[in-house]
């Protein structure tokens, strides 16, 4: 790396967050300009409650990088920062909307990786919208950083094709790797003033909400398609569940078609597995989860409950 690139300061949390900073750390032009990182406290994860690190830390504890974890954004957090004095803020699926006095502190604007095509699918679930919506492309929108949700000026844009079997597991990591690529791309181009800012057209807005456990019950009214589709998006969290509370961990598109069951009941038809949806479509079934129970295949869910 050049003595002229400019030094980072990287804003993230996630797995997916992870994954571009990895790639910048691992790249010979910026791995020196990571000055800190920023992620958000430890939490408490699964049943137990265990207190666990967000994957960002981890991979900066590995590197040897400073690490900041605010529980609020205030005054002394902003003294924190000003003293590693960063030339420019990369933030990626941090969880936490950043006040105007911090991004106003670096000599370049702060710049936020966003999965859409922007500005379509703005806020916190972008990637499981589209496939909620059985959308056959998504993208990477890179922006500059404002207070206001997903509206700064688009830098660089990157359209990306959704498998027909994509999940949202899937196309994570696939968008994690792009985006990184992407930014590495255009960083130098945007510190040295070559790339021209594109102001969103706030009349094509369209906004997403923040996932609840809640949404991933399979509603009554849904058909093969659309359940398929709940199943993409919302694996692997919060998954999709009937209202007994079975899970439904791996599904699979079929041209079977049956009008004898009610909605939402399993049969079995050539010792297969399906779940009747609405208008008379069928989705097969591969893997489940009884409550209390462990995962099982379709052949053990129907020797055990079905016989």
């Amino acid at each position: 790396m050049s003595n002229n690139n400019p030094s980072l300061v990287f804003f993230g949390t996630s797995d997916f967050a992870a994954t571009i900073l990895s790639a910048l750390l691992d790249s010979t032009e910026f791995k020196s300009s990571v000055a800190s990182v920023v992620t958000r406290p430890d939490e408490p994860i699964g049943r137990k409650h265990v207190i666990t690190p967000p994957p960002v830390k981890l991979l900066a504890v590995k590197h040897h990088l400073p690490v900041l974890q605010p529980e609020k954004l205030d005054q002394n957090f902003i003294h924190q920062l000003k003293k590693i004095n960063a030339d420019i803020f990369i933030v990626a699926d941090y969880g936490q909307i950043i006040p105007t006095a911090i991004l106003n502190l670096p000599k370049y604007k702060p710049l936020n990786i966003h999965i859409s095509l922007l500005p379509k699918y703005r806020g916190a679930s972008p990637m499981q919208t589209a496939l909620l919506n059985g959308d056959r492309e998504t993208g990477i929108s890179i922006i500059e950083l404002m207070p206001l949700l997903d509206q700064g000026p688009i830098i660089a844009q990157q359209i990306v094709s959704i498998n027909p079997d994509d999940n949202h597991a899937t196309l994570r990591l696939r968008m994690a790797g792009l985006s990184a690529a992407l930014l590495q791309k255009i960083l130098p181009d945007f510190i040295q003033g070559k790339i021209t800012p594109v102001s969103q057209d706030d009349s094509r807005a369209t906004y997403t909400a923040l996932i609840n456990k809640k949404d991933g019950l399979i509603p009554v009214n849904k058909t093969a398609e659309e359940t398929y589709n709940m199943w993409r998006a919302y694996t692997p969290w919060p998954g999709i569940f009937l209202t007994d509370g079975l899970k439904l961990l791996n599904t699979e598109r079929t041209d079977l078609t049956s009008q004898t069951n009610a909605p939402l009941t399993l049969f079995v038809q050539n010792q297969n597995l399906f779940l009747q949806c609405a208008n008379g479509t069928c989705l097969k079934i591969n893997l489940l989860q009884p409550p209390g129970k462990k995962p099982m295949d379709a052949r053990s869910f129907i020797n055990g409950y079905l016989k």
